[in-house]
């Protein structure tokens, strides 16, 4: 066994280790009237761990399973063809390989994304309708574009972030000669 292989099992050890302290915690608090004590100790478990509570109760993932269900209450295949689409859209905006504070902003866009195509379904919905009501489509007219604005600031904010992340080229002027340099300039 390699030294990294050693350290990732380790780590998984360690973080089963961390599993099982949370289970315990948890059977301890999930009953009513828990004892402070509980909760301190619940709390020590998720603070040594934060990724447990994020994979416990990830609060945009819930926005977005609850999403999806308001969209396709009634069918388990539109929900799960949903799901996969919009984890194919955080794939493509690189959301494996990006740092946390990008993550945050693809899991903001494809919610966004997700309350465009709701409200765009609902409008649609109520336009094929036989007779219209101009305050009625007003209202979804606004509603659509309330939603497509905050779709369009998600993206970006994403795209501002990873602008922000990168190097920027400079340029220097030395005498008669003109040198660009890309990337970080370090001054000794």
């Amino acid at each position: 066994m390699s030294i990294p292989e050693t350290v990732h099992t380790v780590r998984l050890v360690e973080r089963e280790g961390a599993v099982g302290r949370l289970r315990d915690a948890v059977m301890k608090v999930d009953r009513e009237n828990p004892t402070p004590q509980d909760i301190a100790t619940l709390r020590a478990v998720l603070r040594a761990d934060p990724l447990l509570g994020r994979v416990l109760f990830d609060l945009s993932q819930v926005n977005t399973d609850r999403l999806i269900e308001s969209l396709a209450p009634d069918s388990v295949l539109v929900r799960e063809a949903i799901s996969v689409t919009v984890e194919a859209m955080r794939d493509d905006l690189g959301y494996r390989q990006a740092p946390e504070m990008e993550r945050l902003l693809i899991e903001h866009v494809a919610l966004c994304w997700l309350r465009v195509q709701k409200v765009e379904g609902g409008y649609t919905a109520f336009l094929t309708q036989r007779e219209v009501v101009i305050a009625q489509a007003d209202w979804w007219e606004r509603k659509l574009t309330a939603a497509h604005a905050r779709y369009v600031r998600a993206v970006e904010s994403l795209a501002r972030v990873r602008r922000m992340a990168r190097p920027s080229a400079v340029q220097i002027n030395v005498g008669d000669q003109q040198v660009n340099v890309a990337g970080r300039v370090v001054v000794e």
